[in-house]
């Protein structure tokens, strides 16, 4: 009964026909806006009113979102310059499109000046991040941007309790990284389903169009295969994933053969998980996303 109920759940998670051995994801059409970029700092999503924006392959944040990302400001009108400073008093000083800025009064060149869109200014990212002591990294495969303090380093006790929710939040938000190369990404709004097995947080399956199989090993998550099927073109597979992989028989499916958690958003800002009870009946929680982490609710014995 698990396992038949573990298929079921699957053919729904991989957008399957439901009498078809293997499963078939659809290749939706991007909508005309392109996916927000999130912003990891130290372990945690934050909330940004507006998301950073890439701009001939630099990433631009408005001044107001550097309080999120524990950085104060101020901007002077009159001779258009912003002040960056971290808790510990360095502070940069960057002028609107001008190469030139001022680290802790050292003059310094940027390789690309803050810009002023619409009244607006823009500060480059990295340039500022880095600066200012936070690490700064660029996961290509979800395109999500992740900013660690110098003494930030992972809590690996959240995979000691029992607290099921947390657990995969703090799964989602490691950055995942392949040893072998991926096969891209897509262009235009994608949207993202995560499927855990049942009673874990260490394994899981991310869908944004393509399929990447995720392990966590010592506080990293890894990419363990990737593989993009389409009814209408050839199947394509990266590292330890067959392109005819069949549900029922690869080794990289057993995690999920005991049955499986689907958490999935929508493009109305709401997220859903389905899951079975343990009468085997299917059940589906909605909510509203707040941040990208509330894609992880709390379910019972799941």
């Amino acid at each position: 009964m698990k396992n038949i109920l573990a298929g079921i759940i699957l053919i729904v998670g991989w957008g399957m026909i439901a009498n078809t051995p293997v499963f078939a994801a659809p290749l939706a059409k991007p909508a005309v806006e392109n996916r927000p970029i999130e912003v990891v700092v130290n372990g945690e999503f934050i909330k940004l009113d507006i998301h950073p924006l890439m701009d001939r392959h630099h990433l631009f944040v408005p001044i107001r979102a550097l309080a999120s990302l524990g950085l104060s400001y101020s901007f002077n009108a009159k001779t258009k310059m912003t002040t960056v400073q971290n808790k510990n008093g360095d502070y940069l000083k960057i002028t609107a499109n001008s190469h030139s800025a001022s680290n802790n009064g050292q003059d310094v060149q940027m390789e690309v000046p803050a810009q002023n869109r619409e009244g607006r200014i823009l500060v480059p990212l990295r340039f500022v991040s880095e600066s200012l002591g936070y690490d700064i990294y660029f996961e290509p495969i979800r395109q999500f941007v992740f900013i660690n303090a110098k003494d930030y380093s992972f809590d690996s006790s959240i995979w000691e309790q029992e607290e099921l929710q947390a657990a995969r939040k703090a799964a989602i938000a490691l950055p995942i990284k392949a040893d072998f190369k991926t096969l891209g990404t897509f262009d235009g709004h994608r949207l993202h389903s995560y499927t855990f097995p049942i009673g874990r947080a260490d394994v899981y399956y991310l869908l944004d169009g393509m399929f990447t199989f995720v392990e966590i090993k010592k506080g990293q998550a890894i990419a363990i295969g990737q593989l993009f099927r389409e009814r209408r073109v050839p199947s394509i597979a990266a590292e330890n994933i067959s392109p005819d992989m069949s549900l029922n028989t690869d080794p990289i499916m057993e995690p999920y053969n005991y049955g499986n958690v689907l958490f999935t958003e929508y493009e109305d800002g709401t997220a859903k998980a389905i899951y079975t009870d343990k009468t085997g009946h299917f059940l589906e929680k909605k909510m509203k996303m707040d941040i990208y982490s509330d894609l992880i609710q709390k379910l019972p014995d799941q």
